[in-house]
């Protein structure tokens, strides 16, 4: 792996330090610099559950499981907030999830990037859960059993 700042180092790198095939690809990111915001939900199939949004602290690109995040969050606006939950209804009902979901995003010039998405647990949903009072290891393991979230007693949303 290398961090490289322009195209001369790029060059230099691909020429000197990796053996690029179609058996070795190279994987290339772009960092963004912007605020990292995090997503814990819970999707049955047919609804989407979003206990909380959770802004992180540091900047972008700090590794979440060194980061601290905040709940809720601070400096995100009304636009990126309903964005936000688009996204991550459109992610959680398209890859099929039945239980838990993670979201990473990043909010640059009110512009939302996909940082990425898993299909599990994640580290802040004991956090979350604590601060909303929805027991999201609880709802989300009836989800993945087949019991839905409004039959929970549950507002999608």
């Amino acid at each position: 792996m290398e961090i490289v700042y322009n195209d001369e180092e790029l060059k230099y790198y691909m020429a000197n330090a990796v053996k690029a095939s179609q058996e070795h690809p190279v994987l290339v990111d772009h960092y963004l610099m912007g605020t990292e915001v995090e997503v814990d939900a819970i999707c049955d199939g047919k609804d989407v559950l979003i206990p909380g949004i959770m802004e992180h602290i540091e900047r972008a690109g700090v590794h979440s499981g060194d980061s601290i995040a905040v709940y809720p969050p601070r400096s995100l606006s009304p636009h990126i907030i309903k964005t936000i939950v688009d996204f991550t209804n459109k992610l959680a009902l398209g890859l099929e999830v039945h239980g838990m979901i993670n979201i990473q995003y990043i909010v640059r010039d009110e512009k939302l990037y996909v940082i990425e998405v898993n299909p599990r647990s994640s580290r802040t949903v004991p956090f979350i859960s604590k601060v909303t009072g929805v027991s999201m290891v609880d709802v989300a393991t009836k989800c993945a059993m087949g019991v839905s979230i409004v039959d929970q007693g549950l507002r999608p949303g």
